[in-house]
C-alpha cells in the first residue's frame, strides 16, 4: 500500500510548513512527496528546498515556465500533472513501488490517519479509482457537510487509484478527471470515514465566481445550465456571486472565447442540458 504525493505550491509559504508537518506525521508515509512550485516569488522555494535538503523522499519541481493559460483551473491541472510525471519518473528512476497517487493542496490539514484510511478502502475495493474524505471549510453550515458525502471527491485531497490514473491518461483537473474515471467504469467515492481541513475556503472571491462561469464556458456547459448554476450561487452564496458567475460564462460566450479541445470532455458537458431534463422529468413524474 505505497503512495506518492504531489502539492501544487504558488506563494504558499504561509501553509506549506503546517502541511509538511501533516504528510511527515501521516501514519502512513509517501514513498515520495513533490512540491510543484509554480514560480513563487515569497518563501515557497526557500522552504521547499530545506525541506528538500533535509529528506530525501521531498523532492521540489520548480515550474517557471509554464506556459500561461487563459484559465486558473488549466494551470492548476497542469502544474499538477508535471508534478505527478516528475514523481512517477523518481519512482521508476529508483524502483520506488506506487500503488496510489495523491495530490494534496498546500493549504489542506489532514488527519494523521488521512492516507492510510483511503488507501485501506481503495485496497479492499479495487473498483474504487478516485477518493477523498470530508473536505470541511470555514463558515460551512451542517446541511452542506452532510451534502459533501453524496458528492464527488474534492480535489483539495484526492486519491487515485494507480490503475485508474493511468487509464484516465493524466491529470485534467479534478472534476475532468473523476468524469474520466467515471466513463471508464470506475467507482468514485467520498468517504466519511476521515477528513480534512480547508484553511482557505475556496469560494470566497468575487474572483472565484467569475472566473469559474468563464471556465463553464471553456467546459461548453450548456447556458440553460450555467443560468440555473447562477441562481443556485444567488440562493445559496449571494445574489453576487450568483451575478458573477453568470457574467463570466456570457462574457466568453459573446466573445466567442476558445473551449476545450477534448471530445469526450466538451461531449459531457454539452449534453449537460438534456441530463437536466431527465433528471426534472423523473422528479415531476413525466417519463
Amino acid at each position: 500500500m505505497s503512495y506518492l504525493v504531489v502539492t501544487p505550491a504558488r506563494n504558499e509559504e504561509n501553509f506549506l510548513p503546517n502541511l509538511f508537518e501533516n504528510i511527515l506525521n501521516q501514519s502512513l508515509a509517501p514513498v515520495v512527496w513533490v512540491i510543484a512550485d509554480d514560480n513563487s516569488t515569497d518563501k515557497t522555494g526557500y522552504i521547499a528546498d530545506t525541506l528538500e535538503s533535509k529528506y530525501n523522499w521531498i523532492k521540489r519541481v520548480k515550474i517557471p515556465k509554464c506556459r500561461e493559460l487563459e484559465y486558473a483551473h488549466e494551470r492548476y491541472a497542469e502544474v499538477v500533472r508535471i508534478g505527478f510525471a516528475y514523481a512517477i519518473a523518481f519512482c521508476n528512476r529508483e524502483k520506488l513501488k506506487y500503488d496510489f497517487l495523491a495530490v494534496v493542496d498546500a493549504d489542506i490539514e489532514l488527519e494523521q490517519d488521512y492516507f492510510e484510511k483511503i488507501i485501506n478502502v481503495l485496497n479492499l475495493n479495487r473498483q474504487i479509482g478516485v477518493a477523498s474524505g470530508i473536505v470541511y471549510e470555514q463558515g460551512m453550515t451542517v446541511e452542506q457537510l452532510e451534502n459533501q458525502k453524496n458528492e464527488s471527491p474534492r480535489g483539495a485531497a484526492l486519491v487515485f487509484e494507480r490503475k485508474c490514473y493511468e487509464m484516465i491518461g493524466s491529470f485534467i483537473g479534478h472534476s475532468n478527471s473523476i468524469l474520466k474515471a467515471r466513463n471508464r467504469n470506475w467507482g468514485v467515492e467520498t468517504l466519511t470515514s476521515t477528513k480534512a481541513i480547508h484553511k482557505r475556503r475556496s469560494m470566497s472571491r468575487k474572483s472565484y465566481f467569475f472566473s469559474a462561469g468563464e471556465y463553464a464556458h471553456f467546459l461548453n456547459c450548456h447556458p440553460i445550465n450555467v443560468f440555473f448554476g447562477g441562481i443556485s450561487y444567488m440562493l445559496q452564496n449571494s445574489v453576487s456571486n450568483g451575478l458573477y458567475y453568470l457574467l463570466g460564462y456570457f462574457k466568453n460566450f459573446l466573445l466567442r472565447r476558445k473551449k476545450i479541445e477534448d471530445e469526450e470532455i466538451k461531449k459531457y458537458y454539452r449534453d449537460s442540458f438534456n441530463r437536466l431534463l431527465k433528471r426534472t422529468s423523473k422528479k415531476i413524474g413525466i417519463r
